[in-house]
């Protein structure tokens, strides 16, 4: 099987101690044991990366032949573009704004999904969408916009070959336990936490 996570800081282990593997080697490893093949695992990831730098990937030549090749797909993207939005919101309290950065979250990714549909058309895969949780649990319009967020992860996993995961509903209430002293990224135990949850859900939607 060859795996390929592509995206934001998720994917690129942001969270887990130094050394420690993130959720992508731990949920290959969990793939390995159950399938009793070899999982070959590609990230191209970045913490800093927005939605709209994750969609611009797929305009390189070698990351359309990653995705071409892979079997299963983990994506991760708005995390960054949410973060964003609280950290403006705070400064000049638009909630029009606020809300016009999930719009345009949605549609890269959206885009960044069909572009992937159009390079593996034909082909047997699997793309699993991967939310966020939410840092900031106590402030009502963040928890709106998560909550809107993983609506739309929702619905994009109601086609063919995609499905997701809502994190923000996995990790609430487990923040202290899961995440990073800031909150921001899940600490290792988190980590794990994210692998169980997307071995769970299998790699079987290939409609």
């Amino acid at each position: 099987m060859k795996y390929l996570a592509i995206g934001d800081g998720l994917c690129a282990g942001m969270g887990a101690s130094f050394l420690a593997p993130g959720f992508v080697q731990r949920h290959a490893r969990l793939l390995e044991n159950s399938l009793k093949e070899k999982v070959q695992v590609t990230t191209i990831a970045r913490a800093s990366n927005r939605s709209k730098d994750v969609m611009e990937l797929l305009d390189n030549t070698f990351v359309l032949g990653k995705v071409k090749e892979s079997d299963y797909i983990v994506l991760s993207a708005g995390q960054q573009d949410f973060l964003d939005a609280v950290k403006t919101f705070k400064v000049d309290n638009n909630e029009e704004g606020f809300q016009k950065t999930l719009r345009q979250c949605k549609h890269n990714i959206d885009d960044t999904i069909n572009k992937i549909k159009e390079v593996k058309a034909n082909q047997s895969y699997t793309i699993t969408l991967l939310g966020f949780h939410n840092p900031y649990h106590e402030d009502p319009l963040a928890e709106k916009w998560i909550r809107h967020f993983h609506k739309h992860m929702a619905c994009r996993a109601c086609s063919s070959h995609v499905q997701s995961i809502n994190l923000h509903q996995h990790f609430k209430g487990q923040e202290k336990k899961w995440c990073t002293k800031d909150s921001l990224y899940p600490n290792n135990e988190g980590h794990i936490e994210i692998s169980k949850k997307l071995h769970e859900l299998g790699t079987g939607n290939t409609e």
